[in-house]
């Protein structure tokens, strides 16, 4: 089910799995007004329909988004109103809760990466729970380029990510990172070729499906937190989760089937997708 109404994007539900695409290739999906609008709107959309379980993000016309929309900045540099500190200060406080709201979804996020993602393109990626990228992708915090200072959550997201000094590098040079490099610092964690990129992203979402919903969302929920509280409360928050997750269905009919020597329906090495590039054999466990 297509929803109408998207400036520079579209959204599409198909059951527990919705997808975003940006649709503005000729600006290789550049993070304009429009964009930023449809994305507050898509997370409203998402959050109120519970039977969603996957979000997948990705870009038509070889580009995820190429970082701020490069006219727009040129519109504010030369209106001394849209360019006063004042102004630029509410716009990016306007894209703090939407991101905060992506990064904090229940639901798994799946970024799939063809071609550029630099700038607020780059740290959009970086809220994904898994970002796969096609041999293609290349990343970049290009702000320094532009004189600017990253946004869009970088420096709260990527030294999580890579670790403080790999941080430092990337985000002080604005250098481009391909697939290969991004995938050893643990941003990418997949990589596909271009032509099978959508579909590793739908067969990852569909391996995901086939696990325990809110065992999953509760430790993205730990995960998100763990670099933020102490060990007494992390281990209190497992405690209570747990709790909770062993009391869904999902863990009594794990443990039947356990009990019965039957398969589990949750297990990567098995059901990884076959499509990834460079992947190691499967288990037949």
């Amino acid at each position: 089910m297509n929803l109408p109404g998207f400036l520079a994007s579209s959204l599409n539900i198909e059951g527990e799995i919705a997808e975003f695409v940006h649709t503005m290739p000729t600006s290789r999906n550049a993070m304009s007004g429009d964009l930023r609008m449809d994305y507050a709107r898509m997370l409203k959309e998402i959050e109120a329909n519970e039977s969603i379980r996957i979000l997948i993000l990705r870009g038509d016309g070889g580009s995820f988004c190429a970082g701020g929309d490069l006219n727009e900045m040129v519109s504010r540099v030369d209106d001394p109103t849209q360019g006063a500190p004042t102004a630029t200060r509410h716009r990016i406080n306007s894209t703090m809760p939407w991101l905060r709201r992506l990064l904090e979804l229940d639901v798994i996020v799946i970024a799939a990466i063809d071609g550029p993602a630099a700038g607020a393109g780059f740290s959009l990626a970086l809220h994904a729970d898994f970002v796969l990228a096609s041999a293609q992708a290349k990343f970049s915090m290009s702000f320094p380029r532009v004189g600017a200072v990253p946004d869009f959550g970088a420096h709260y997201l990527l030294p999580r990510i890579v670790g403080l000094s790999a941080a430092r590098g990337i985000l002080l040079t604005g250098r481009t990172i391909d697939a290969n490099e991004a995938k050893a610092l643990g941003i990418v964690h997949e990589i596909h070729t271009a032509e099978t990129l959508a579909k590793g992203a739908q067969d990852l979402a569909r391996q995901i499906l086939l696990g325990p919903n809110d065992a999953l969302a509760m430790s993205k929920r730990m995960l998100n937190l763990s670099f933020d509280v102490d060990y007494g409360t992390l281990s209190n928050m497992e405690a209570l989760s747990q709790a909770v997750a062993m009391s869904t269905s999902y863990h009594r009919d794990a443990i039947v089937r356990f009990q019965n020597k039957q398969t589990p329906l949750y297990n990567w090495d098995r059901d990884r997708p076959a499509s990834v590039l460079n992947a190691p054999s499967k288990s037949t466990d």
